[in-house]
């Protein structure tokens, strides 16, 4: 039978892993677009920013076959942020919004083709 040392420091370590918990870190505040365009059928492409810095783009597919309407989730911290949407040539008024840790909010996007 042969023995096997393993150094005291690894052993601390191994130990220490069992006596800790983890704990999750709060869920995080997310915040996805909307667009409201019942008269259109058209894309709509739109880019999305929080607090100045862009986060994503997407288009949208109004009233078209497979329909597009809602962005994906952006993850934001918990505090007060300010959404913004536009496209090329229409930017909609910027929203401020106030978000807790885990809270959704979903900002609309009324849009109107003539």
């Amino acid at each position: 039978m042969r023995r096997v040392i393993l150094p005291t420091v690894l052993l601390a370590a191994v130990s220490g892993l069992t006596a800790c918990s983890i704990v999750d870190p709060a869920p995080g505040a997310t915040v996805d677009f909307l667009i409201d365009a019942p008269l259109c059928s058209s894309r709509i492409p739109v880019e999305f920013a929080i607090d100045g810095a862009v986060v994503g783009t997407d288009t949208f597919l109004v009233h078209l076959t497979p329909s597009h309407t809602r962005s994906r989730v952006f993850a934001a911290s918990a505090g007060r942020h300010t959404l913004h949407a536009a496209t090329n040539l229409y930017a909609w008024p910027d929203k401020t919004v106030t978000l807790s840790d885990g809270e959704s909010v979903t900002d609309t996007l009324p849009f109107y083709c003539s």
